[in-house]
């Protein structure tokens, strides 16, 4: 449904796709900053006769499909290095957009194996640290150099680019990575399909912890 095969060997094709290539916003709309992009509501997406209307709406709700969605994301982070993501915006979160980026040092020396806390502190040689969040016994240093995912999220791609100074090499990569980032959008569809057809939304019950406040004898 996105993906568009593109004759590499011909400039004025792989040029054209690339122009007109669906652009939206990278951030706000004021910041007049955008990148590739793929309408992926729902309303866009060919619905199959099969599945219900009811099932079709109340399943993007679902955090097991935000869960789902975020995976595709993050593999196709990996799949580039990190330098190029993929990333959802609007308003209601109906489009995927192509985002630059890259992976560098956090600045974390340590974490509690407790809950997870990151601090910047080194732990002492040899010893377990007191954590700052839980107060437990147990920071520890990372054994390895700790790195961190960022995103430039507000800046543009192509946004007014007209490719006439790109080489056919460049003009041929940058294809590639728009194909990519296409199919990624039609896999994105494929899976929401499939999970449509193959589950169905039941309800259940679950216990919710809740902190109350109590009376309790002074000294006992």
């Amino acid at each position: 449904m996105y993906y568009k095969e593109v004759n590499i060997e011909k400039r004025g094709e792989m040029t054209a796709f690339l122009k007109k290539h669906l652009k939206y916003h990278t951030a706000n709309s004021w910041n007049n900053s955008t990148s590739y992009a793929n309408n992926i509501k729902l309303y866009n997406i060919d619905k199959p006769p099969d599945i219900s209307d009811d099932i079709w709406w109340q399943m993007f709700e679902l955090a097991q499909w935000q869960e789902k969605l975020s995976d595709l994301l993050e593999e196709f982070g990996r799949r580039h290095n990190w330098l190029w993501q993929a990333g959802i915006n609007g308003r209601s979160g109906g489009y995927i957009i192509l985002y630059r980026g890259g992976i560098r040092e956090s600045g974390y020396k340590s974490y509690c194996t407790h809950c997870g806390q990151k601090n910047y502190q080194v732990a002492a040689e040899g010893q377990v640290g007191i954590c700052g969040r839980c107060e437990a016994k147990a920071r520890v240093n990372f054994k390895q150099t700790h790195m961190q995912v960022f995103t430039w999220s507000g800046r543009e791609i192509d946004m007014c680019e007209n490719f006439r100074n790109w080489s056919l090499t460049e003009l041929r990569e940058r294809v590639e990575l728009v194909q990519n980032f296409d199919k990624l959008s039609d896999e994105i569809a494929a899976k929401y399909i499939s999970l449509c057809r193959n589950y169905r939304i039941t309800e259940e019950e679950i216990l919710v912890p809740k902190t109350i406040k109590v009376l309790e004898p002074i000294g006992g």
